[in-house]
C-alpha cells in the first residue's frame, strides 16, 4: 500500500479554487456515458457530483491566509498484489477508504471541543480511477526517452525526403528507426514505451481532496504540519499540535491487512521502506534473515518494483543480494 499527502499549489500560476483539480479527476469520464460514470463519494454519501465538490471546498476556507493550502491531495494505490487480493473491487476499496479516514483522523494530535479528532470532523471527497498512465519521471520513459526523440527525428527526416525537401535514403532511414525500436529497453507488446502510454495490469487507486478546515469550518486541520505530534505552551495553556505520518501509514496498512485478511510480506512494510531509507544494509541482512518462502516472495516483489523501494538502486543490489542468497543457500546458513 502506497499512499501520498500532497498540498494544493499555491502561487501565481494555479487557481486558488479546486476546481481545475476536480476537473482534472473527471478525466476518466469523458468518454462514458451519464450512467457509466464515476462519481466522488464521502463517508457518509454516494455520487456526490463534480459541482459539489467544487462547492463544498471552496466553501469552507474561513480565516485561511492566501499562502496557506485550501485543501490536500491524497491518494490511495493498492499495489496489484493487493488489488489481486481484494479481487479489485472498487466497493471493497471505497469501505477501505472511509475506514482510512478514521485513521487520517486520529493521527491528529488535536482536540475540537475538547475531544479528539473524529472523522466526522474531516470534510473530504474521494474518487477511484481504474487506470494510469507513464508520466514523465518514470524509470521507463526515461531510458526510452533516447529513442523515441531519435526516432521522432528520423520520421521527421523521412517526411522531408518523401516531399522532396531533403536528399536522402528512405530505406536506410526506416532500418535505422528499426534498429532503435528493437534496441529501446521498455516495450509494451512491441510498442515503446512513452510518456502517456497505458500502464499494463490492475491500476485501480484513489484520489481524495481534503479540506483544510473541519465540517464547521473554523478549526484548520493539516496534515502538512512540521510538528509531528507535540504539546507546546501557548498564553499559558497547553495546546496539542501536529499530524503523526508515520503513525498514519502504519495504521492504514494495518487496515487493508485486518478488513481483507491480507498477509503482507516484510518488503510490502511501510516500516521496511523506512529501514531501506535508513539503512540499505540492515534492509538486505533483515531479508536473508526471513524463512525461505518469505525471502522469495520478497525477490519477486522486489523485482516488480511492489515495495516502492527507489528504482535507481533496485536493480544493481537485487543482482548484488541474489548472488548473496546463491552464497548463503550454499552454505546452509539461510532461511530454516
Amino acid at each position: 500500500m502506497y499512499i501520498t499527502i500532497s498540498p494544493q499549489k499555491i502561487g501565481p500560476a494555479f487557481s486558488s479554487s479546486v476546481a481545475d483539480f476536480v476537473d482534472y479527476l473527471e478525466k476518466e469520464n469523458t468518454d462514458r456515458l451519464p450512467e457509466a460514470q464515476e462519481y466522488f463519494f464521502n463517508q457518509t454519501q454516494e455520487k456526490i457530483t463534480r459541482d459539489q465538490v467544487i462547492k463544498e471546498i471552496d466553501g469552507n476556507t474561513a480565516k485561511l491566509k492566501t499562502t496557506e493550502p485550501r485543501y490536500y491531495s491524497l491518494t490511495i494505490n493498492p499495489s496489484q498484489k493487493e488489488l489481486q487480493h481484494i479481487k479489485n473491487d472498487p466497493e471493497k476499496l471505497k469501505v477501505y477508504t472511509r475506514e482510512v479516514m478514521k485513521d487520517y483522523a486520529a493521527s491528529f494530535n488535536r482536540e475540537i471541543n475538547g475531544r479528539p479528532v473524529q472523522v466526522s470532523d474531516i470534510k473530504y471527497y474521494a474518487k477511484i480511477e481504474f487506470s494510469r498512465t507513464f508520466k514523465e519521471r518514470d524509470k521507463e520513459v526515461r531510458e526510452n526517452a533516447p529513442y523515441n526523440n531519435k526516432i521522432a527525428q528520423l520520421k521527421n527526416e523521412l517526411r522531408k525526403v518523401q516531399r522532396g525537401e531533403i536528399l536522402g535514403h528512405p530505406l536506410n532511414i526506416r532500418k535505422e528507426i528499426l534498429s532503435l525500436q528493437r534496441e529501446a529497453p521498455h516495450k509494451i507488446e512491441g510498442k515503446l514505451i512513452d510518456e502517456g502510454t497505458p500502464k499494463q495490469g490492475n491500476q485501480t487507486h484513489l484520489h481524495l481532496i481534503v479540506s483544510r478546515k473541519d465540517q464547521s469550518n473554523t478549526v484548520s486541520l493539516s496534515p502538512g504540519s512540521k510538528y509531528k505530534a507535540s504539546e507546546v505552551s501557548l498564553h499559558g495553556k497547553i495546546v496539542k499540535r501536529g499530524f503523526d505520518r508515520d503513525r498514519f501509514f502504519e495504521k492504514a496498512e494495518k487496515t487493508f491487512d485486518q478488513k481483507f485478511n491480507y498477509k503482507r510480506n516484510f518488503v510490502e512494510q511501510y516500516n521496511a521502506r523506512k529501514t531501506y531509507l535508513q539503512s540499505p544494509q540492515k534492509y538486505y541482512s533483515m531479508i536473508l534473515k526471513l524463512p525461505t518462502n518469505e525471502r522469495k516472495v520478497a525477490m519477486g516483489i522486489l523485482n516488480t518494483g511492489v515495495s516502492k523501494i527507489p528504482d535507481a538502486r533496485i536493480r544493481f543490489a537485487v543482482k548484488q543480494f541474489q548472488k548473496a542468497i546463491e552464497l548463503g543457500l550454499k552454505s546452509s546458513s539461510i532461511g530454516y
